[in-house]
C-alpha cells in the first residue's frame, strides 16, 4: 500500500509543479513544494523537487504507519529463567514471524515471544542493541488486543480477553489462542506452572482447553465431561470419536477441531 501511494504521489507532483511554476507561487508548508530550489543555471530542477517531495511523503507515511511506537510503551523484559531447562516461552526454539493488533492498527513482521507463565507478549527490538543484545519489551496489555504467531507448521491466533466480557463466558482475563470458532468454540490458554527441581526453577508447560457449545466455556479433562457438553448429540459425537480412534486425554488441537466441526454439522443439518 505504501509504494502504491508513493507511485500515485509521483504521478501528481509533476503537474502540480508545472502549475506552481506558472503562477510563481510557493506552498504554505516549507516542507512542501518549493520552487526556489534552483540549479546552477537558475532553472528549476524538476527532478530534484520530485525526489525531495517523494522522500518527504515517504517519511511522513512511515512515521504514521510503519513505526510500532504505539505498542512499544511497555516495560523492559528481563529473563528470569537463565538456568532453567524448561523455559516458560511458548515454543521458544521454533522460528516464527508475528503480527500484533491494537484497537486501531495492525503491525506485521515483528519478532515476538509469548511468556506462558506471566501471560505477557514479548517484543524484541531488532533495530538497536543495548549491551550487545537486542532489547526486549513486555507489551502493554491495555493496548494489545491480540497477536498472531506464524510457524512453519501452524498459525496461532491469540486474543486478549478482558473483563467484564471474559467473565460473562466463564473465562479469566488473559491471552487465549482462538483454536476454533464456529457454532461451537474452542480456545486454549497456553500456561506454565512453576516448580523447583535440583535447586533450579523450572516451568511445566500445561495448556488448558476450554470449549463452548452454548453461552459459556467449560474446561474439560476427560472424555466423559467432554461428551456431556454435546447434550442430545452425545451419542453421535461419541460414535464419531470411537470411529476415528481419538483419545480425549491425548487429543491434539486438530483432533478437537475435527470433533467440533462434526458437531456443528449435526446442528446445521438438524435445522
Amino acid at each position: 500500500m505504501k509504494y502504491q501511494l508513493i507511485s500515485y504521489i509521483k504521478r501528481l507532483i509533476i503537474p502540480i509543479l508545472l502549475y506552481c511554476l506558472s503562477v510563481a507561487a510557493t506552498g504554505q508548508n516549507g516542507n512542501l513544494l518549493n520552487i526556489n530550489s534552483l540549479n546552477g543555471s537558475g532553472n528549476t530542477n524538476i527532478k530534484l523537487l520530485i525526489d525531495q517531495q517523494t522522500k518527504y511523503i515517504q517519511n511522513l507515511y512511515s512515521e504514521k504507519v510503519e513505526a510500532p511506537k504505539e505498542i512499544i510503551n511497555g516495560k523492559e523484559y528481563e529473563s528470569y529463567y537463565p538456568r532453567s531447562k524448561a523455559k516458560p516461552l511458548l515454543f521458544a526454539d521454533k522460528r516464527r514471524t508475528a503480527t500484533v493488533f491494537t484497537r486501531t492498527r495492525r503491525y506485521g513482521n515483528l519478532t515476538l515471544q509469548y511468556d506462558t507463565f506471566l501471560d505477557e507478549v514479548i517484543y524484541t527490538d531488532t533495530s538497536r542493541t543495548i549491551n550487545y543484545r537486542f532489547p526486549q519489551i513486555a507489551l502493554n496489555k491495555d493496548i494489545v488486543d491480540g497477536f498472531n504467531l506464524y510457524f512453519e507448521d501452524d498459525s496461532l491466533k491469540f486474543r486478549n480477553l478482558r473483563l467484564p466480557e471474559c467473565a460473562n463466558v466463564n473465562l479469566k482475563e488473559g491471552f487465549y489462542e482462538i483454536a476454533y470458532k464456529g457454532k461451537s468454540e474452542f480456545v486454549i490458554k497456553h500456561a506454565s506452572s512453576f516448580y523447583v527441581r535440583e535447586g533450579l526453577n523450572e516451568y511445566k508447560y500445561a495448556p488448558e482447553n476450554y470449549f463452548s457449545v452454548g453461552d459459556v466455556f467449560h474446561r474439560v479433562k476427560d472424555k466423559r465431561s467432554f461428551l456431556k457438553l454435546f447434550g442430545e448429540k452425545y451419542g453421535e459425537v461419541k460414535k464419531y470419536i470411537h470411529l476415528n480412534r481419538i483419545r480425549i486425554r491425548q487429543a491434539d488441537k486438530n483432533q478437537f477441531v475435527r470433533i467440533l466441526k462434526f458437531y456443528d454439522s449435526l446442528i446445521t443439518s438438524a435445522k
